[in-house]
């Protein structure tokens, strides 16, 4: 009688295999757990930097400025105190959506993905900052006054909350802004007439017009000589559709086919 084999010893432990697999997976979440300390780190010294220029520049003191040796007359201005509290804003809210998401999926993380947790701060800022266009240009837009003079603290404040608002749903933000780009820009491709081709013949005159392959069918025929060949298509040659849209096509088989 043939002993059944089992993954354990006889002596109650694993075997080289399962150990292997048992201390590759403890590596793997060590690492992880390695990279969401190191993410927590970055992000929390983000946070101060973000916090002191925040103050800095709330009390005019511009001190990173003054120690590159730029002139403080060109920024102290309504104008860029405006800009520098909107993008200042939307760092901080990068950070603070960072460390969000970092200590959610802390027992899980994943060191691939340790690249979006350290641009993380920078998107926000560079949200914000097309925020504070978007609101500049609405303004002007809508028949108010959008000169750098006539700044307050009520703008500063709606600017500053608006920005930390995007840094901080910097992912939806992006999400949003690709499909509002893809609607404007949506580009239209004439179908390809595929009568007659042989699939992968019609398969690369697809992809040729910027198109894809949707559902083949097979139907049957009696003429030999369409057998493997494309009989009919949808939508129909030369009609006008989205680039990368699927198209359907039906291919001739014999008595036998589905």
């Amino acid at each position: 009688m043939k002993l059944r084999k089992n993954s354990r010893k006889k002596n109650g432990r694993p075997r080289c295999g399962a150990l292997r697999k048992r201390l590759a997976l403890a590596l793997h979440r060590k690492a992880g757990k390695k990279a969401a300390v190191f993410c927590l780190f970055y992000l929390m010294s983000l946070l101060a930097l973000f916090t002191w220029v925040l103050f800095d520049t709330w009390s005019g003191n511009y001190l990173p400025l003054r120690t590159l040796g730029y002139s403080l007359g060109s920024f102290d201005r309504p104008a860029f105190r405006l800009v520098a509290f909107t993008v200042i804003a939307g760092g901080l809210g990068g950070v603070l959506n960072g460390l969000r998401s970092t200590l959610t999926y802390y027992s899980g993380f994943s060191q691939r993905y340790m690249w979006k947790y350290l641009a993380a701060p920078w998107m926000g800022a560079t949200l914000a900052l097309l925020v504070y266009a978007f609101l500049r240009s609405s303004l002007v837009v809508m028949g108010g006054d959008g000169s750098a003079q006539n700044i307050g603290g009520t703008q500063i404040l709606s600017n500053f909350a608006a920005g930390a608002l995007a840094g901080y749903g910097a992912k939806d933000v992006f999400f949003w802004l690709d499909s509002r780009v893809e609607r404007i820009f949506k580009v239209k491709e004439h179908v390809p007439d595929l009568t007659g081709k042989p699939k992968q013949a019609a398969v690369s005159r697809l992809h040729s017009a910027n198109l894809e392959l949707g559902e083949v069918s097979r139907v049957r025929t009696r003429n030999r000589r369409r057998i493997g060949t494309v009989i009919d298509q949808s939508p129909s040659p030369e009609e006008s559709i989205e680039r990368g849209e699927p198209v359907d096509i039906s291919i001739a088989a014999g008595q036998r086919a589905n």
